[in-house]
């Protein structure tokens, strides 16, 4: 059966196809095209995650994902800090302009 295999790292996707024996884990293809898995690494299946002992089916797109290498909202707070953003500076939901006394 054929199976398309996207890998994701940080310079960019490849697309992949391999043809595997019916029944076919996660796993079985992963060792088929000799990718390095670590523990990290996502494992989707049409954007679903799931484990190595999945079995595939028919037309079945895999895709291998290498780990975060930054926090994403970490890296889009201080992106907006550093603009001076005014929704990220002010304080509260409207700048703060009604505040309870206390």
């Amino acid at each position: 059966m054929l199976i398309e295999v996207v890998k994701v790292t940080q310079t960019g996707a490849t697309v992949l196809s391999v043809n595997v024996p019916e029944g076919a884990t996660v796993q079985t293809v992963i060792e088929t095209l000799g990718l390095t898995v670590t523990a990290e690494t996502g494992l989707a299946i049409h954007g679903r995650r799931v484990v190595p002992e999945m079995s595939l089916k028919e037309m079945d797109r895999l895709e291998v994902v290498d780990p975060l290498i930054c926090d994403p909202k970490l890296v889009r707070k201080t992106r907006a800090l550093s603009q001076g953003d005014v929704r990220v500076v002010t304080c509260g939901r409207h700048g703060g302009k009604r505040r309870l006394n206390k």
